[in-house]
């Protein structure tokens, strides 16, 4: 499900829900070869997830018949590759598994002379309102290597503005490929070399990693994690697999009601607020001590827990998202056939998990999305003890100009340094001296943060 950055989240508007959705606690039982779904919480899940699932057969694949590895680009976890739709021009493209429907722009539906005779609502997670989806009848997806194309036809994807991903990266999105992609390829991507595999159907795979069980569902994939709380308490949940969510993990606030003391509420931390499909998203932070996937055991995970409970959260089913702050630390793949995922570990395994530490929210302007300002600032956060401001644009971060959004985001993460900013207020350019400190951390003054960081004051 692609994105808005949730602290790194960034959230994909195409899922639709039904309001009245049924109540489950520990939907799924992982026991170590198998996710086991009954068939009423597979009805209930295809209806919260699903409805916008690809509407044409996707019995157009044309590909060849060895795998085809293309390069990619991969900012704020999100992977992007060039694709076409039609005989559009180059696209901006994210492959996105948590999409249970593929994605293009108005304006390349416009340009591509794209038509539409149906229409749906969808409903993100934020609490707001919908935004109504125009489904295309029939066109073609289109990427890989020029001798070894690899296309989609008759193709039925919904027309959705998603320029607020393209704000909170910094990089144009033209174009999602969701679920009739992963149904129609088995996908390997290796984040550390930014490459794409596709595996045809009748292509010899033989994928590196542990294997770990997924439960496709609405043409998506789930997988049972656990969650360790700081009590030492253990809850298994149901997890969408979701490289379009950019941040490392979201956690269904029902999900936490059903299993009170989880987590400590004083644990909880606030995140400035984020705009996506169904409105304005404002959430909290916590660290998580430990959550399991297969084998694997990942310590202060940061997850974020949304205020509201819309969308696809609606369902007390889905436990959460593991997003690309996870998925990123491996070379992942996505067999769908084989109702499996491989994850290989790559050299960001043991990393520790950052997040924002300057309680500042930065997206950038359209049209070629370079310039960078800030939208939002948390009262008490180093930022606005630094004394910036919504509206603020930054010019330069410790020197260096032109730096993409996702490379000041990182940036901003790095807790205990501070980063020096140029920063233009009409009609002034001030020197800014920023002093990131974890939000978990408790306030100090910018004095203190400031002496903390080994740099001078503002």
């Amino acid at each position: 499900m692609v994105a808005h950055q949730f602290s790194g989240r960034i959230l994909n508007g195409c899922r639709r829900t039904t309001p009245s959705l049924a109540q489950f606690t520990n939907p799924a039982a992982y026991n170590g070869s198998e996710v086991k779904i009954n068939a009423y919480m597979r009805e209930s899940i295809l209806v919260s997830v699903g409805l916008l699932v690809c509407l044409s057969p996707l019995c157009g694949a044309q590909q060849s018949a060895s795998p085809v590895t293309i390069s990619t680009q991969v900012a704020l976890g999100l992977v992007y590759m060039q694709g076409q739709v039609n005989d559009s021009g180059p696209l901006n493209v994210i492959l996105d598994s948590g999409a249970s429907a593929s994605i293009v722009s108005p304006q390349v539906a416009e340009a591509a002379g794209l038509t539409s005779a149906r229409s749906a609502e969808a409903a993100g997670i934020g609490k707001g309102s919908s935004q109504t989806l125009r489904l295309i009848d029939s066109c073609e997806f289109k990427w890989g290597a020029s001798k070894k194309q690899l296309s989609l036809t008759h193709q039925g994807p919904a027309i959705l503005p998603i320029d607020y991903i393209s704000a909170q990266v910094g990089k144009r999105v033209d174009a999602i490929f969701g679920s009739n992609v992963f149904v129609s390829f088995s996908i390997t991507v290796d984040y550390e070399h930014e490459t794409a595999t596709f595996f045809p159907p009748g292509a010899e795979l033989h994928p590196s990693g542990t294997p770990i069980p997924i439960q496709v569902s609405g043409k998506v994939p789930f997988v049972t994690a656990t969650v360790e709380g700081e009590n030492g308490k253990t809850v298994s949940g149901l997890f969408l697999v979701d490289s379009g969510t950019a941040g490392q993990l979201i956690l269904n606030r029902k999900f936490l009601e059903a299993h009170p003391g989880l987590l400590a509420t004083g644990s909880f931390v606030d995140a400035p607020a984020v705009s996506a499909v169904g409105g304005e998203i404002r959430f909290k932070i916590v660290r998580v001590p430990r959550i399991g996937v297969g084998p694997h055991l990942f310590s202060g995970v940061v997850a974020a827990v949304p205020e509201s409970s819309s969308g696809v959260l609606e369902n007390a089913a889905i436990a959460g998202f593991i997003g690309a702050g996870l998925l990123s630390r491996f070379t992942v793949t996505w067999d769908y056939a084989n109702q499996r995922m491989y994850l290989l570990p790559n050299d960001s395994l043991e990393r520790p998990f950052e997040t924002d530490a300057s309680g500042a929210h930065l997206t950038a302007k359209a049209p070629d999305y370079r310039t960078i300002s800030i939208d939002s600032v948390l009262p008490g956060s180093p930022a606005a003890k630094a004394g910036l401001t919504p509206g603020d644009e930054i010019r330069s971060v410790n020197g260096v100009t032109g730096l993409p959004l996702w490379k000041v985001v990182e940036a901003f993460r790095k807790a205990g340094t501070a980063v020096e900013l140029a920063v233009e207020r009409t009609p002034d350019t001030l020197k800014v001296t920023l002093p990131l400190r974890s939000p978990f951390q408790r306030s100090a003054s910018t004095e203190t943060l400031t002496k903390e960081a080994g740099k001078p004051g503002i």
